[in-house]
């Protein structure tokens, strides 16, 4: 079973239990704690618990109205729109990292990069010259700090990063909310941008890469911790990251073309994903009992 959605005092389940019944969706409603908690069976039919649930939150009597035409068709026509709706800091995070793409030309307009790498920096006669963290801090430019996240420097780089983000990310903000998503988000980022650039002493990096392994890291850990979690990363998943973790430390990727890759950034991601797993796996114990 899959935990989906707890339901809260004031919501009845009765209208949604019955759409799902009649969408041959199986699942259960769980009683915990005075709370009641939906689980399905069958991962593979979330996309239509997603939209029921959708149509049940805005309007409860529209399931028994739009019953009779909510068909496999029309769910799928209105996936995207309901994915969308349902994780918006995810999609809204995707979308600002498309137009940051855009806008510095995909890295190559250095004068946009410099808005948003984690130090403003000025290249002379072949140097580069930039500022400390706490150069930054005192000019009062803290966005800095997050801002080389929405920094791509090739297609490749940025169709990885935000398929994986869309993929795990959503799953992640709907078990979350969107505020703990958010706040996870901002710490794995500022995290490992601020220990790559003070590891490496250089500031022209970027990715959601960082944020990539964190939220791998957190959504891998979390179901040993709580068998309630979803399993949204498998030990193969798992597996394939972590070499190409280790790999990213060979010359190799810059043997395949794909540049300097910023390990120190996916490995202080990953770790502080873990951590954040750690942390609210101990803050949320007492919902487990």
């Amino acid at each position: 079973m899959y935990f989906v959605y707890q339901f809260k005092e004031a919501e009845d389940p009765k209208g949604l239990t019955q759409a799902l019944w009649h969408h041959k969706v199986a699942h259960q409603i769980i009683s915990e704690q005075g709370h009641n908690e939906l689980w399905v069976l069958d991962p593979s039919q979330r996309p239509t618990v997603d939209q029921l649930m959708a149509i049940w939150k805005d309007d409860p009597s529209l399931l028994e109205q739009t019953r009779p035409v909510l068909t496999s068709s029309s769910v799928s026509k209105s996936r995207i729109f309901t994915q969308l709706t349902l994780a918006p800091v995810t999609a809204g995070l995707l979308i600002v990292t498309l137009l940051v793409a855009v806008v510095t030309k995909l890295g190559s307009d250095l004068t946009m990069v410099g808005y948003l790498s984690i130090t403003p920096f000025d290249i002379k006669n072949g140097h580069i010259y930039f500022y400390t963290l706490s150069e930054v801090f005192s000019k009062g430019e803290y966005w800095r700090l997050f801002t080389p996240t929405l920094l791509h420097f090739s297609v490749l780089h940025i169709v990885f990063n935000t398929l994986w983000i869309w993929d795990i990310g959503r799953r992640i903000e709907r078990q979350l909310g969107s505020i703990l998503w958010s706040v996870g988000v901002l710490i794995i980022a500022i995290m490992s941008n601020a220990l790559q650039y003070e590891i490496s002493g250089y500031p022209l990096f970027g990715g959601l890469s960082g944020v990539v392994y964190g939220v791998i890291g957190f959504a891998w850990l979390l179901p040993l911790l709580n068998k309630r979690w979803p399993i949204i990363i498998s030990k193969q998943l798992m597996i394939f990251f972590i070499v190409w973790l280790a790999v990213g430390y060979t010359p190799f990727p810059e043997m395949l073309g794909l540049g300097s890759i910023a390990n120190t950034a996916h490995s202080i991601g990953l770790l502080t994903g873990l951590a954040l797993g750690v942390v609210y796996w101990v803050a949320t114990k007492h919902r487990q009992r």
